[in-house]
């Protein structure tokens, strides 16, 4: 038994009569164990008691004895030193902590046992009347634990696994998914290959498969998990202030007489951060001829001020470019920012990003699948998803000097990443696998760090995440769910402070610090034919399914939480046939072959759940008839 104070009815014989009377069930001592020296940095890190005479002494007294931390039912612990083992007394969310504590030796103390998933109370009490008695508390942060194997039968992830096969089945690209929630992860799975399409265009149904460990290119979440990341660590560092100037970095940053529009002798890292800068959305460094106003985007040498292949040219030609409007008269999202912002983070350490982050995040955290440029660091093309199945030509509808025509597959996919910055930028570039990222949206959940390493403070982590005056869908860097505004990638079911991030390539990060959940999808959506590469030219097949479109697959797994949710998760599948059916019916752009296959892919899923009362009914309708045959004609 444990918890002493919880009360047992005991029954007792006294003279022969029997009674009953209450009795308290004392708590075996709590589990310790011998440790070196903690190093590193902590959620709480504290010695007790604090003294009348030191500054941090508070004169409303019980707030001496109370701290709290984040964690998770199931899982914590205490790292305790003292000089007098008897002379404290210390209870978690008001639960006594027993344990055989030894003098002068740091010891770790299972609480599993008290915590609670959010804030957790801490209460270290002298009991004894002496003045040199001394305890010291560390709090790690928590730490993702596997527990997959407790979720296997939970209905909403077969209901994904059975969408997302489906959809590869009839010509998606690949996924890689990790939900956590509570401090777990509840799923984690890979689909589909590493190449879906040779370069005539066809499926590749015998390819190497994606596994756990396939790396993806990130796109534009490379913005989250290294710039934002890095510049949140410098400003609770005190390294670099939001609020400096970007001419505190770059004196060169300035307006000429010439500018048209100006505003960049008062830009500043918050403006950029929450892209409102003023930059146009992408002005194609890499591209001589990139011409926004031409018919085809290109004209000969409409863009040569600002052209250059050469990462050590580009903040010469980000200071060159011209604004397209007055910076915070509006937000417009722009690559350009986060290159800027990644030069910022080089200039204020003295190292190029990549290194930095490798450095200050990635190698403590021991990821062992994030990288830039993964071919330089021991990844063959083998353990990358592919992208783009020629190059950056869109199918043959682009081109520019040194234009990449093949497969891309361990390269980034971005062209100003690739052509202009080596493969290293603020904006893109970055690689990962899905369980990496799971612990990188951790330590955002974690309000800052991970086990024993702190990467930035609360305060920090509340100043970025929060929503700007203009629009509520933007945070410094992050994007926002808002009421609505992002609902469509990060789910209805997510909370409104949910933030997170997409990424061209076709990936979404969703971190929801209410629901204590994240969910990250990979996929390699461009990995696919073009559509209509005259039409639209950034309109791949993989962009028509489901998977790819994010909603979908977040909204599933925020609605994991009941064990047998199969009659109402049938009803969502019905539903979701006929939506697409009647959207089909009446849209006629979205009759393309690959809205078919989606269709198909929904019905095969129908097809595989036909054993339920939901799905038996549906399939006796004329509708789901009518629907077969709009298939088969398609």
């Amino acid at each position: 038994m444990k918890k002493c104070g919880k009360k047992l009815i005991m029954p007792c014989v006294v003279f022969g009569i029997l009674f009953f009377t209450s009795a308290c069930v004392l708590q075996d001592k709590t589990d310790v164990k011998k440790i070196s020296s903690p190093k590193g940095s902590y959620q709480l890190s504290q010695t007790y008691p604090i003294k009348a005479t030191d500054e941090a002494f508070d004169s409303s007294l019980l707030t001496n004895q109370m701290a709290s931390f984040y964690g998770y039912e199931g899982q914590g612990e205490l790292l305790l030193k003292t000089n007098d083992k008897k002379a404290f007394k210390i209870y978690v969310n008001g639960e006594e902590v027993f344990a055989d504590l030894s003098n002068q030796k740091w010891q770790q103390v299972d609480i599993s046992e008290f915590t609670k998933n959010g804030d957790n109370n801490l209460q270290v009490g002298q009991v004894e009347n002496n003045n040199k008695a001394k305890m010291n508390v560390k709090v790690p942060y928590p730490v993702l634990k596997d527990k997959t194997e407790d979720y296997t039968e939970n209905d909403n992830f077969k209901l994904i696994d059975q969408l997302i096969n489906a959809e590869i089945k009839n010509g998606f690209t690949s996924a890689q998914l990790v939900v956590t929630k509570n401090g777990k992860i509840v799923k984690s799975s890979a689909y589909g290959n590493i190449s879906a399409y040779d370069l005539q265009g066809n499926p590749q149904k015998d390819g190497k498969k994606v596994t756990e460990n396939t790396l993806y290119d990130l796109a534009s979440n490379t913005k989250m998990y290294a710039t934002n990341y890095a510049i949140q660590k410098l400003v609770s560092d005190g390294d670099l202030a939001i609020d400096q100037k970007v001419s505190d970095f770059f004196p060169d940053f300035k307006d000429k007489k010439s500018d048209k529009i100006k505003g960049k002798n008062e830009l500043t890292v918050k403006e950029i951060l929450e892209h409102q800068a003023g930059f146009p959305a992408d002005p194609q460094y890499h591209n001589k001829n990139y011409d926004p106003d031409a018919d085809d985007l290109s004209s000969p040498d409409a863009n040569k001020k600002l052209y250059t292949q050469d990462r050590n040219e580009v903040m010469e030609k980000i200071i060159a470019t011209p604004l397209e409007y007055e910076s915070g008269t509006k937000t417009m999202y722009s690559d350009v920012d986060y290159m800027l912002l990644g030069f910022i983070i080089e200039q204020v350490t003295g190292q190029r990003l990549d290194k930095y982050m490798s450095k200050n995040y990635y190698q403590p955290l021991k990821l062992q699948h994030t990288t830039f440029n993964p071919l330089e660091h021991n990844f063959t093309k083998e353990q990358i998803a592919a992208t783009e199945i020629h190059g950056n030509t869109r199918d043959g509808a682009i081109d520019f000097d040194n234009i990449r025509e093949n497969t891309v597959q361990g390269e980034v996919h971005d062209e100003k990443a690739f052509y202009s910055m080596g493969g290293i930028s603020g904006h893109a570039g970055l690689f990962a696998n899905a369980k990496d990222l799971a612990v990188l949206t951790q330590i955002t959940l974690n309000r800052g760090g991970y086990g024993d390493q702190q990467f930035f403070d609360e305060d920090t982590m509340d100043q970025f995440i929060k929503a700007k005056d203009t629009d509520p869908s933007f945070g410094l860097g992050w994007r926002r769910k808002g009421q609505h505004l992002y609902s469509w990638a990060f789910s209805p079911l997510a909370d409104t402070s949910t933030i997170g991030h997409t990424g061209w390539t076709g990936t979404l990060t969703v971190i929801d610090p209410i629901n204590h959940m994240s969910v990250i999808l990979l996929t390699n959506t461009k990995n696919s034919p073009v559509i209509d590469n005259k039409e639209d030219p950034n309109d791949f097949v993989g962009d028509h399914f489901l998977t790819g479109q994010y909603g979908l697959i977040a909204t599933l797994a925020f609605d994991s939480h009941k064990k047998d949710n199969s009659a109402a998760n049938n009803a969502k599948l019905v539903d979701m046939v006929i939506a697409k059916y009647r959207y089909m019916k009446a849209n006629k752009k979205d009759q393309t072959s690959a809205d078919y296959a989606q269709l198909q892919s929904l019905l095969d899923v129908v097809n595989e759940r036909k054993n339920s009362k939901e799905i038996i009914d549906f399939m006796k309708t004329k509708q789901f008839k009518q629907m077969n045959e709009f298939v088969s004609n398609g």
